[in-house]
């Protein structure tokens, strides 16, 4: 748990540098993505050991608290960056690489109840834009981009950059 709380902390340093300790202090006291990302890593530690009723209860004191809903049964790996979190959703069996970045409002869940197992899963540095779903049993390679607002429900090739369709104007 540490070690990867480690990177994510890491990650809020810029242009590849570690943040500074007024950096990391402010994110732990005033982001909401950072404060969601230490609740998810608390509750996963408790989930991954067993232990009844903690993991759960730190994820719903986190939804409670920044807005952010992630399960503690999700596999997420190190150095997650979560920006403007609220209304994010990371459901119960999705699996996100390292150094992946989320906005606020994205989903990466299921197609419906009845196939709640059939989750994404997202490589390193996925990029997942603003109010964008990954839905369904799926892949996303290394270094895919959603874009704000796409609804993606079929593997993406590495390197792909997706985004939603152009809006319309209704006059």
């Amino acid at each position: 748990m540490l070690a990867n709380l480690r990177r994510d902390i890491d990650r809020l340093g810029s242009e590849g540098r570690p943040p500074s300790l007024g950096q990391a202090l402010s994110a732990a006291l005033f982001d909401n993505g950072f404060q969601a990302v230490v609740f998810y890593r608390l509750a996963r530690w408790f989930k991954v050991r067993r232990i009844p009723v903690f993991g759960p209860a730190i994820a719903r004191f986190s939804q409670m608290v920044t807005g952010v809903e992630i399960s503690p049964s999700a596999e997420i790996g190190p150095g997650l960056r979560i920006s403007h979190g609220v209304g994010l959703v990371v459901g119960g069996y999705a699996v996100v690489g390292e150094d992946c970045l989320l906005l606020h409002g994205a989903t990466l869940g299921s197609p419906s109840a009845a196939r709640v197992r059939e989750m994404p899963r997202l490589g390193d540095r996925v990029f997942v834009g603003a109010h964008a779903a990954v839905i369904g049993a799926i892949t996303l390679g290394d270094d895919v981009k959603v874009g704000a607002g796409a609804v993606v429900t079929r593997d993406l090739p590495v390197g792909t950059h997706v985004r939603a369709p152009e809006a319309v104007a209704i006059e």
